[in-house]
């Protein structure tokens, strides 16, 4: 079943604090006759989420500092552990944490556009005009949308000023609220929701399909008590006060209730083929707690093909391709621990550099035995150059002892075809074909990700992947990509981007159990997970083993989707995944060499950000945080 999002009828929407943009359409209500009949009163409703749509004309600005760039999911992917994002982030390219940075400015003009709108609809919504079920409906809704900002808000800043009242900009003078303010009063706005009798128990039927229920409200208080229990993570948030393990465990007991009550709202793990979840003509299905739903039209329209495409997919700019580091971790489908070793005896015995040679195609030598014979086919001649530079850059010896001209591709795809089924569906990975949809033929056909490349062929099946991130080998994204020619044009794609969906939940109540002691319990939930996905059960009973295994579930599901940053930080893991433990990490070859790319800088307090330096200029009373430049 398709979406239909109303276009003609959308809300005023009030901006943030500090004036800080209008994202109201040109067809928008004025402001006096919102509110005022049960149809403009439903378009007042379904206008709460348009501040999180992108409101620029392509990707000219990837994330746009003042808001119009919509919930900065580019940002917080390319932030996380599993993704790469060639765009401005300072927040890591910057050995210095500036409050002045784009990723600052974009989550929070944007989240707080949507709160004041929030604000608004509950203020202005009236029971006489609507009724008293709608009227409840409503207010439940425009809460729960409130509580999943605060909710994002805190979960990147830490602490940030509440307002649950219509406030003009004059009015933004309030500090930042504490953590655990802001937690509390996302679970009481959570709880009220809850026991409302006239909210919605889920989202699958009726006058507001698809809107937020009950189930998201349960949600949304598990995950404020996820966080609470991990106490802003002391090792990485300066100054942070530790509490006692009975309280943590508190807060995991109700977490895992809370995630349990979602379960009975009727939400549940999609149960059909794992790559098929993400296809538009399921997208709306018990997994999807809380999506954002895109369409075929203007305002509307996702341009995140534009985001995770490649030059060969719809001329796209693929500014965001999976981390190296992220696809080594993927297991092999027994479950084991993959290692390159196992593929290349000689792996640990190279250099990051040398290790090119596994990743070489085939025929190079055929080829330059050819054009010493006279050849002139430009393919021969090409790959004949690259050949050279290769061999300049890991030496004669090297390419000689572990170059295979017929083979080469074969022995590699073995570290790939062994592995958890997802790792294909997910990545694109070297010399197997993959569809897109490529304009020159308007018509899905294959490429194929080799090194070296030869050239853009972008009308020929079976030629080579051309990727934008073209100073060495990357990986691509498959996941999410549309090549079934039911768009040709990357500004435009339908494909909804879940907020919250199940698998998510499930993940975090089966880490809620083990945190209770109840390992078993978590088990029995993750297993279901990789049933799905086709990988075997885990069977350990050790607490720290189950916690990895549900931590690497949570990395490959939700992978691409905006959450792992979040995760990362909760866990305490940031610095060890993004940057491999490390004080500098530079973006990763598919070998695992750095050096091509601008890398990333940890510094002690980068977490939580900062709120940005012109919000702080406006209003006095915001705290600077520690660690950050102003």
């Amino acid at each position: 079943m398709r979406k239909t999002i109303i276009l003609f009828t959308l809300a005023v929407l009030v901006c943030s604090c500090q004036d800080i943009l209008n994202t109201s359409p040109e067809n928008q209500i004025s402001e006096g006759k919102m509110w005022t009949s049960p149809a403009m009163s439903r378009a007042g409703m379904d206008g709460l989420m348009y501040p999180f749509y992108r409101n620029i004309s392509g990707l000219s600005t990837l994330m746009s500092s003042d808001g119009k760039g919509g919930i900065n999911r580019m940002g917080m992917e390319g932030m996380g552990y599993t993704s790469l994002f060639d765009g401005t982030i300072p927040f890591l390219k910057e050995a210095t944490k500036k409050a002045g940075g784009v990723e600052n400015a974009a989550e929070w003009k944007n989240l707080f556009t949507a709160v004041q709108a929030c604000n608004t609809a509950i203020a202005r919504l009236k029971k006489e005009v609507v009724g008293e079920e709608l009227y409840q409906q409503y207010i439940c809704e425009a809460r729960m949308i409130r509580a999943f900002c605060y909710s994002r808000l805190n979960m990147v800043f830490g602490e940030v000023p509440v307002y649950l009242e219509e406030t003009t900009n004059a009015q933004c003078t309030k500090t930042q609220d504490s953590w655990d303010a802001v937690w509390a009063m996302v679970i009481s706005e959570c709880t009220e929701c809850i026991e409302n009798p006239l909210f919605q128990l889920n989202n699958f039927a009726g006058e507001r399909l698809y809107k937020p229920s009950k189930g998201m409200a349960y949600a949304l208080r598990g995950n404020a008590y996820m966080w609470l229990a991990a106490n802003k993570n002391p090792e990485i948030y300066e100054g942070a006060a530790g509490i006692s393990a009975e309280e943590i465990r508190k807060y995991y007991s109700l977490a895992a209730a809370d995630f349990a009550e979602v379960k009975k709202c009727g939400f549940g793990l999609w149960t059909g083929a794992w790559e098929d979840m993400f296809l538009p003509a399921n997208e709306h299905n018990r997994e999807m707690i809380f999506p954002l739903e895109y369409t075929l039209t203007d305002g509307y329209s996702s341009s995140w093909q534009w985001v995770i495409g490649t030059r060969s997919q719809l001329n796209a700019w693929d500014r965001l391709v999976p981390s190296s580091d992220f696809v080594d971790d993927f297991e092999w489908a027994d479950g084991s621990k993959f290692d390159w070793s196992q593929v290349f005896p000689a792996w640990n015995r190279l250099t990051e550099q040398q290790r090119e040679v596994f990743f070489l195609r085939d025929s190079l030598n055929t080829f330059a035995a050819a054009v010493d014979a006279g050849s002139d086919n430009e393919k021969y001649i090409t790959l004949t150059a690259q050949r050279e530079k290769v061999i300049s850059r890991i030496g004669e010896d090297v390419y000689n002892d572990y170059y295979l001209d017929l083979g080469n591709e074969a022995r590699l795809r073995k570290a790939y075809d062994g592995r958890d089924p997802r790792l294909d569906k997910a990545v694109i990975t070297p010399y197997k074909p993959y569809k897109m949809f490529n304009e020159s033929c308007a018509r899905p056909i294959d490429f194929v990700l080799r090194w070296p490349r030869f050239k853009r062929q972008d009308g020929e099946s079976g030629s080579d992947l051309w990727v934008e991130l073209s100073a060495n080998m990357v990986y691509a994204w498959n996941k999410y990509i549309v090549a079934d020619a039911s768009t040709n044009d990357r500004n435009w794609d339908e494909t909804d981007w879940p907020l919250l969906r199940f698998t998510q939940i499930q993940l975090m109540w089966a880490e809620a159990l083990v945190g209770m002691g109840e390992v078993g319990k978590a088990v029995i939930l993750l297993n279901e997970i990789r049933a799905r996905a086709g990988m075997p059960d885990v069977t350990s009973s050790d607490p720290a083993e189950v916690l990895e295994e549900i931590r690497y579930e949570s990395r490959v599901e939700l992978c691409q989707e905006g959450k792992d940053f979040f995760n990362e930080i909760r866990w305490g893991t940031f610095q060890q995944t993004k940057f491999q433990g490390k004080k500098f990490w530079d973006p990763r070859s598919c070998w695992g060499q750095g050096g091509w790319k601008s890398g990333y800088y940890y510094t002690k307090g980068m977490w939580p950000l900062s709120a940005p330096l012109d919000e702080i200029v406006m209003n006095a009373n915001l705290k600077r945080r520690p660690n950050w430049a102003y």
